[in-house]
């Protein structure tokens, strides 16, 4: 499962989504993980806030990124969402 920090899910929040979507962390046909909106899934690892549903997670990149932490950091550029590995505190590269 992925931690997700009270920082990212503040940043989450905010995020505007068409109806009858959730908002997905989902591999993407580079390899890469995308966030993307579309329909929640049955293996989806559900991150809530409240009661309110911020995120979906693919249930095989919750499975394969266990331990790491979706973590919201400030760049030049704004606020970004990044992964940092378990017992680490930099960001997963």
């Amino acid at each position: 499962m992925i931690a997700v920090t009270t920082p990212a899910k503040e940043l989450l929040r905010d995020i505007e989504l068409p109806e009858d979507t959730v908002l997905r962390l989902d591999p993407s046909e580079q390899g890469r993980l995308a966030f993307v909106s579309g329909p929640a899934q049955p293996d989806d690892q559900v991150v809530d806030d409240g009661g309110q549903e911020l995120l979906h997670i693919a249930g095989l990149v919750s499975q394969q990124l266990d331990g790491h932490r979706l973590d919201r950091i400030d760049t030049n550029q704004g606020p970004q969402l990044t992964l940092r590995a378990p017992n680490d505190g930099s960001p997963v590269v």
